[in-house]
């Protein structure tokens, strides 16, 4: 099967020979003498890489059902100067190559045969493989005057605009550029003509039918050379690099947009920490200001960026406002992430210019290049101070009593546990307190003054124990104190002893003046030997013996254990 190329001059042929052989590396190429046989190519054949053909004869190395194609395109090479078919190689029966006959005897002496790999052939019913056609050129050439004007084109350049030869011979280039393209040409060539260098561009070339393709053109300048005395400007199809970039640029653009409207700062970092890129919401939150590139951000470290229509901040600036404390945690979340690759979440306070202080969340997760190593990170950065106060507020509604502030049953028995499981030798102590009168104060004054009344207990209570010590409403008018670390019942007798005498004196309400006395039972015990709730029954049984005698003095319930 053969495909006949255009007639052309020698002039054409050699130019065709030069974009053949810098398109395809790939090729496999040979010269041949006027008898077919294979011969040395000589120097002047400028190859790009190409492996050569070894043996007698390019027949030699087809199928032999293909060979009368070979044939074929050497008989009519002699009278066409360029033709190609496609045959398939002894080496690869089953794949489909084009094969090129060129003939440069008038230059290089030889003819010129190149061989390029093609697509696996699909066969037919019968297991034969059908013809392939060839792909369309993606790279073709033409020859131009110091002015501009088109001396000749090959076949690829026709086949890839659709124009004949004859209608852009004596054409200015000039007429298929995009207006908008023209300027950066007319540059470029003035430059070729002042330099002598090569000149490269991207531009767009208009097709017969009106449409444009994207080429990247490189000019070289053979005015002065003998035996040419031209231009020759090489086209390479770049339509669909175009449309991938142009695919590309609007993802881009709809993640900016993205990026632009989440509710989150952005943070991006590489791996020596500096910021490549941030959106202008981080600034918003980190700084307190409404436009991440006003004036009263820019710094000697801000950066100008075309990464977004805002100012890229160092990481000093951007991260000014957080506290001491929060800027070390940070950085070893940070740096744990750069390091090992594990994302983390940290949550940290800053304060804004104003004074205002606010934590953040900060989520930080690795970039990872293909091959799995870290290139970087990206941090996003949310400012939970509303939350992390509602969620304090459900804690402490959960922890503490309403009313007294003292931690709530649960709450304090929780503590007590864990106390009783530390694993050092470390000995707990409880008071459980029963204020004696109390339902009489509610009786007589009311609920009111009882509320209040348990608020001062409350209070004092947490006056008179030591600093670690915690104070818990069990409910009604009973609490119990915590003392961690006793290191003998004397100890917790003696808190008990002042609790009995802040307790057994006069408390002034709203409604006058009260006099109180409470019922004090002591317990103490060592780690993991007793439960929380045995503990307290212990000291709660003693209480009961305070009150049985009637004097608000403490009572030891019994041994240590």
């Amino acid at each position: 099967m053969t495909t006949p190329l255009l007639v052309q001059d020698d002039h054409t042929i050699e130019l065709a020979a030069e974009s053949l052989l810098r398109e395809h590396p790939e090729a496999l190429v040979c010269g041949l003498s006027t008898n077919g046989l294979i011969v040395p190519i000589p120097q002047s054949v400028a190859l790009r890489g190409q492996a050569t053909i070894e043996g007698r004869a390019v027949i030699d190395s087809v199928v032999g059902a293909d060979r009368n194609t070979v044939v074929d395109l050497w008989q009519r090479v002699q009278r066409e100067g360029s033709v190609r078919g496609m045959v398939r190689l002894l080496s690869k029966p089953s794949r489909w190559v084009t094969v090129y006959f060129l003939d440069l005897r008038h230059v290089h002496e030889i003819l010129l045969c190149a061989i390029i790999p093609g697509e696996q052939a699909a066969e037919d019913e019968d297991g034969q493989a059908d013809e392939l056609p060839p792909a369309a050129p993606r790279f073709c050439s033409l020859t131009e005057d110091e002015l501009g004007k088109v001396l000749g084109c090959d076949a690829a350049f026709v086949q890839m605009f659709g124009y004949t030869a004859q209608e852009v011979i004596g054409q200015s280039v000039l007429d298929q550029i995009h207006p908008e393209d023209q300027g950066r040409v007319v540059e470029g060539w003035l430059a070729m003509l002042a330099t002598h260098r090569d000149q490269q561009t991207r531009l767009r070339r208009k097709r017969k039918d009106g449409s444009w393709m994207w080429v990247d053109t490189t000019v070289h300048n053979f005015l002065n050379e003998p035996a040419r005395n031209h231009v020759l400007v090489e086209i390479i199809d770049v339509s669909a690099e175009m449309v991938a970039q142009e695919a590309l640029q609007e993802r881009e653009e709809l993640l900016r947009r993205l990026i632009d409207a989440m509710p989150d700062g952005l943070l991006q970092s590489d791996t020596d920490r500096n910021v490549i890129y941030h959106n202008a919401r981080l600034a918003q939150i980190l700084q307190g200001t409404p436009d991440a590139g006003s004036d009263g951000l820019r710094s000697p470290e801000a950066v100008d960026t075309d990464k977004g229509d805002h100012l890229v901040l160092s990481a000093n600036s951007l991260l000014s406002t957080l506290t001491e404390e929060a800027a070390s945690v940070f950085e070893a979340a940070l740096g744990r992430v750069l390091d090992e690759g594990i994302d983390q979440n940290v949550e940290v306070d800053f304060v804004l210019p104003s004074g205002r202080r606010r934590r953040a969340l900060m989520s930080v997760r690795a970039l990872l290049r293909q091959s799995g190593e870290v290139s970087g990170a990206i941090t996003s950065v949310c400012d939970v101070t509303d939350s992390t106060r509602a969620r304090n507020e459900l804690e402490r509604r959960a922890s503490f009593d309403a009313l007294t502030g003292a931690h709530n049953r649960p709450s304090i028995l929780g503590a007590l546990q864990s106390e009783l499981e530390r694993d050092d030798a470390a000995k707990t102590g409880v008071i459980y307190v029963d204020l004696d009168g109390f339902k009489a104060v509610n009786d007589t004054l009311g609920h009111a003054a009882g509320d209040e009344l348990l608020v001062l207990i409350a209070e004092r209570l947490k006056e008179v124990g030591r600093g670690d010590d915690a104070v818990g409403r069990l409910g009604g008018d009973e609490f119990l104190m915590l003392l961690r670390d006793v290191p003998g019942p004397e100890v917790a007798m003696n808190v008990a002893r002042r609790i009995s005498e802040s307790v057994g004196s006069v408390f002034t309400l709203s409604c006058g003046p009260v006099e109180l006395r409470a019922s004090l039972g002591v317990a103490y015990a060592e780690a993991h030997t007793i439960t929380a709730e045995e503990l307290v029954e212990r000291a709660d049984s003693a209480m009961y013996r305070s009150k049985y005698q009637g004097h608000g003095l403490p009572i030891l319930a019994g041994d240590a254990v």
